[in-house]
């Protein structure tokens, strides 16, 4: 087998980084129109604590505060943490989070949770919403139980909230415009209120034994991760080199090491994500038209392809069972970060490291990723008849997310726990950076369910380069049922 060398440098890794995450994050900032005046420098006191906008003395006077939300892992990790304290130090952050807010704003949080999968869960909660009673202040939801559903009319619209100040540095605002009907209307909070938003981020797993056992040492990876030289050519070209035809019967099968491992189709959707295609534009209405690139999708498609077809490489979509990996006969894994979190690698002896979803090409301006559309959000039900201070604890929620569980989530869980070197909590910072929503991908299943908003990936389902023909077949019918069903939400909403 040939041993793989990438280029060196005497540049320190660390403070390289450092620059990538901080000029992704002035891309981010730079040229907001609303750039609100209490911003992180105002608010920053001596100690470093961040101050949210809601005043100290701002008292619910004892107000219960009513929560809805599935049961299990995204109650754990979004919600309350379980409930109690039970020796996860993530849950527990998510617990105390919810003490500190119910003691400073003098409330109590009472959560109703709904057993069944995200569609039972969804469908139940629309009936329940559609009754018009009273019954919760706020619902934590999946995406693929609310928006790819066209439930939107459930939920009020807050982007006139006294108390929400989306410009602040734990809401990600782009995400909450990008997944409006409207591109302005917000119904869906995007942020560090929900630690599933970051745990659904898609990224690369890598093994450091195999690497290392063939002469990649893993700080030469990620140079040519900071290098953007991080491609799918790069990805391909490895995981061939560094596959191991273990039993010497010429092909990369059962009891050979892999040179990437995919387990599921939705993990397929993370390396499409990642190639920066544009999928849709918007009308001066605001309604988002299905308008592909069709040269880069293209251009996409044949990398997709080659990419799976390369020796080494398997796509097994047998579900998310991470085993070939966890078991050391996978140099690669794409996958999530929750993959890590939720425990799926505890198993694991070796040591991993962690890299952004590869780039398509080096024209690429950056690195980008996807945000899967089971993450959950929070919203408020209409049915909610006093919404103003919902906004004031839904915004003190999501900061005390920001200063006290998002940092033990990466810190302490991710970059240590989980991870065992800097190096891939730097490149864990790029990806928490660059992860993205869009309209097409929360909204994907209600459009005839075409598979719009992943028709590259389609093609390595379809097994076959189709994508032009499948393209030019569903643009219009996607794009007329688009307007179709903003048009039924209008009147829903009424």
């Amino acid at each position: 087998m040939k041993k793989y060398t990438l280029l060196k440098s005497g540049i320190s890794l660390l403070l390289v980084l450092l620059m990538l995450v901080s000029a992704v994050a002035c891309k981010k900032n730079k040229g907001d129109e609303n750039v609100n005046s209490n911003d992180q420098a105002t608010n920053e006191e001596a100690d470093g604590y961040v101050k949210d906008g809601v005043p100290d003395d701002y008292n619910l006077d004892g107000r219960e505060i009513r929560i809805l939300c599935r049961a299990g892992e995204m109650r754990q990790y979004d919600v309350d943490g379980g409930g109690e304290l039970l020796g996860d130090v993530v849950h527990e952050a998510v617990f105390n989070r919810n003490e500190k807010v119910a003691k400073r704003l003098n409330c109590t949080f009472t959560i109703t949770e709904m057993e069944g999968d995200w569609k039972t869960f969804g469908d139940t909660m629309e009936v329940q919403l559609t009754t018009g009673d009273d019954l919760w202040d706020i619902v934590n939801v999946q995406g693929n139980a609310s928006l790819s559903r066209s439930r939107d009319y459930l939920f009020a619209s807050l982007e006139e909230s006294t108390w929400l100040d989306f410009e602040r540095e734990w809401w990600n605002y782009e995400a909450m415009k990008e997944i409006s009907t409207d591109g302005t209307g917000i119904r869906f909070l995007v942020g560090d209120i929900s630690l599933s938003m970051h745990q659904y981020s898609g990224a690369m797993f890598f093994n450091k034994r195999l690497l290392m056992s063939n002469g990649v040492n893993p700080n030469e990876l990620y140079k040519t991760v900071i290098d953007r030289q991080w491609t799918y050519e790069k990805l391909g070209e490895m995981a061939a080199d560094l596959c191991s035809d273990e039993n010497g019967d010429g092909t990369i099968a059962d009891g050979d090491i892999y040179g990437l491992a995919i387990f599921s189709s939705e993990d397929l959707k993370y390396l499409e994500y990642g190639m920066d295609v544009r999928r849709y534009t918007r009308g001066e209405d605001g309604v988002p038209v299905m308008d592909y690139d069709q040269y880069r999708a293209q251009t996409g498609v044949e990398a997709i392809l080659k990419l799976v077809n390369t020796e080494g490489v398997e796509y097994f979509n047998t579900g998310r069972d991470f085993k070939l990996f966890t078991s050391g006969r996978s140099v690669f894994l794409s996958a999530y970060l929750g993959a890590a979190s939720y425990g799926m690698f505890r198993s694991m002896q070796d040591a991993y490291g962690i890299v952004p979803i590869p780039m398509l090409d080096g024209q690429q301006k950056e690195y980008i990723n996807y945000i899967h559309d089971s993450a959950s959000f929070f919203a408020v039900p209409v049915t909610c008849m006093d919404t103003e201070p919902i906004g004031a604890v839904l915004e003190v929620l999501c900061a005390e997310s920001y200063r006290s569980v998002v940092p033990i989530y990466f810190e302490t869980a991710m970059k240590a726990k989980y991870s065992k070197d800097s190096e891939s909590g730097q490149c864990i910072d790029i990806i928490r950076a660059v992860s993205k929503k869009d309209y097409l991908t929360e909204h994907n299943t209600i459009y005839n369910n075409r598979g719009c908003a992943f028709l590259i990936s389609r093609q390595v389902l379809n097994g076959q380069n189709s994508f032009s023909s499948d393209y030019e077949k569903d643009v219009d019918q996607v794009n007329l049922t688009i307007r179709e069903t903003i048009e039924k939400l209008k009147d829903l909403q009424k």
